[in-house]
């Protein structure tokens, strides 16, 4: 396994994001079992907690292959179009309620190539969940002025987060202090609904929720980063029209409706191993790999 050259008596956050990058996916399975989604990069765990919204773009690579890419886009709150600012609009938009901590002792131990060995060492975690209070056939609207209204294809809304406050970073071998211990209350997995997408303009409250399953190999753009202002970016047309024109011809949904359920708690009843989420239909799957399959 690959990874960057690492030296030095301290450890940054960028290398520490660099070990994990390598190891993510076993850490948070020891953890909390299959079927949870790592923080994709360390610099940007505090963009993934309950209430989020994640959206995904697909694009055509120059081989003519679908690469769908992943990016954070702030919590649901901020991205509403509240014109009158009364107390109406302001109400909020979901609670997060926290359990634990639960006292663990999760270790992982690994050897990567152009590294050397290196352990991610975790002594309690807790969950933060959120529970969405909004009655049913509430409507409430995305701000038009979104850049990224036109040209994202899915939106996400994290629903559960799993946090330590003891995660530690350490590469062995090598000076006695290098070793990073994240900040407290870092996000480290979790959970995610998938929004359905509507061209009407409006956020309607629905009942029932859709999983959102998020490929684990799918590739996530870091925060601040030009991959991620380009994705982010661009400038907003007339959503609504667009949204429909797209509806007609290509048979997805403009996003600046997103259905969301009646009063439900968005938390799962426990953090213990379980059946893995089944994957996307075929032609929805991330496919940010070569060797998949061309898509139609």
């Amino acid at each position: 396994m690959a990874g960057p050259s690492i030296a030095g008596p301290g450890m940054s956050l960028e290398e520490a994001n660099d070990i994990w990058q390598c190891i993510k996916h076993k850490v948070v399975t020891k953890m909390c079992g299959t079927g949870w989604t790592p923080t994709p990069h360390l610099q940007d765990a505090h963009m993934f907690h309950p209430l989020s919204v994640i959206g995904k773009r697909v694009e055509r690579s120059l081989r003519l292959r679908k690469v769908r890419s992943l990016f954070p886009l702030g919590p649901l709150s901020e991205l509403l179009d509240r014109p009158g600012d009364t107390d109406s609009d302001l109400r909020p938009l979901g609670t997060v309620i926290r359990e634990g901590p639960v006292h663990c002792d999760v270790f992982h131990e690994e050897f990567l190539d152009g590294v050397g060995r290196v352990r991610i060492h975790v002594v309690d975690y807790w969950t933060e969940s959120g529970v969405q209070p909004i009655a049913p056939h509430t409507k409430l609207t995305l701000r038009d002025s979104l850049p990224w209204l036109d040209s994202v294809h899915r939106l996400y809304l994290v629903s559960q987060t799993v946090c330590s406050s003891s995660c530690r970073v350490r590469l062995l071998g090598g000076e006695p202090g290098h070793h990073l211990k994240l900040e407290p209350e870092t996000p480290l997995g979790f959970n995610c609904l998938r929004l359905s997408a509507l061209p009407s303009g409006l956020v309607e409250v629905r009942r029932g929720w859709e999983s959102g399953y998020l490929h684990p190999k799918a590739r996530w753009a870091r925060f601040d980063s030009p991959e991620y202002e380009r994705l982010r970016g661009g400038t907003a047309t007339e959503p609504r029209v667009m949204g429909m024109l797209s509806q007609l011809a290509f048979s997805f949904a403009h996003p600046s409706t997103m259905s969301l359920p009646g009063p439900i708690s968005l938390s799962q009843d426990t953090l213990s191993p379980g059946p893995e989420q089944p994957e996307e239909n075929p032609e929805e799957a991330l496919l940010p790999l070569d060797d998949e399959d061309d898509e139609e």
